[in-house]
Parts: structure tokens; C-alpha cells; sequence
């Protein structure tokens, strides 16, 4: 594959480097949106939501769970920093929804814990869309 072509895709978490990878296309969850790249997009940046990566390429398709984060897209490529990258079906459907239970238990009395509640409820209602 060419890089005129080509999506090079490089996803890297606290620990290390998750996926570095061409493909052909490739969709984020933004925090307010979808975000689609095919080879030659405008550069940008942008923060993550949390949900469902796709990376396609020819026939096949690989999905991961994006666990927020942000994403650079440059001429060279995209560049995704995330705190986990999951596959969906490593999601424990069960926990994430005691997860979600949770964070709408939780007490938000200040503009702090309002945020944590907030990011936990989203960040638990992505895994729940992508989990099987």
C-alpha cells in the first residue's frame, strides 16, 4: 500500500505503543461526533469520545474501544493518544453496566466530582454501546 493511498494509524497509550498500522480508512469517536479519515484529509486536531475505532482495510474491518483521549491527523498520518484501547469483545457487558450504575449513584455536589460523574457515565455508556 502506498502512503498516497494509505492511512498510516498509530495508537499509543500510557504504556506503550497499541497499533501502528496502514489501512485504508479509519473512524474515531470524537467527543462530539463521529470523525472519518481517508488518505489526503485536512490536517487537524480533535478530542476523543469514548466508543468504537474502526480501521478498514480492503475487506476487513478492526474494531477497538478508544477510552477518550485525542487524536493529531497530519499529512503523515493519525495519531491517536488514548488512556485504553480494548478490543469489544474483551468488554465485560455486566461490568460496565455496574459501572454506569455507579457513576449515576455518585454524589456531585462540586464542579470537580460533577466532571468525574460526567466522564464516568460517558466513559461507561461507550464500552456499553461497543460491548456484544
Amino acid at each position: 500500500m502506498s502512503t498516497d493511498t494509505a492511512v498510516h494509524c498509530i495508537v499509543v497509550t500510557p504504556e506503550k505503543t497499541e497499533l501502528d498500522v496502514q489501512c485504508d480508512s479509519v473512524k474515531l469517536p470524537m467527543y462530539d461526533g463521529e470523525l472519518g479519515v481517508l488518505p489526503g484529509r485536512a490536517p487537524m486536531v480533535g478530542r476523543l469520545g469514548y466508543g468504537l475505532m474502526t480501521l478498514n482495510t480492503g475487506a476487513s474491518q478492526e474494531r477497538w474501544f478508544i477510552d477518550g483521549g485525542f487524536v493529531q491527523v497530519t499529512r503523515d498520518g493519525v495519531y491517536v493518544l488514548t488512556n485504553r484501547l480494548i478490543k469489544p469483545e474483551q468488554i465485560d457487558r455486566q461490568e460496565a453496566q455496574e459501572d454506569l450504575r455507579k457513576a449515576t449513584e455518585m454524589v456531585a455536589n462540586t464542579p470537580e466530582t460533577r466532571a468525574v460523574r460526567e466522564r464516568a457515565i460517558t466513559q461507561a455508556r461507550g464500552k456499553l454501546r461497543v460491548s456484544s
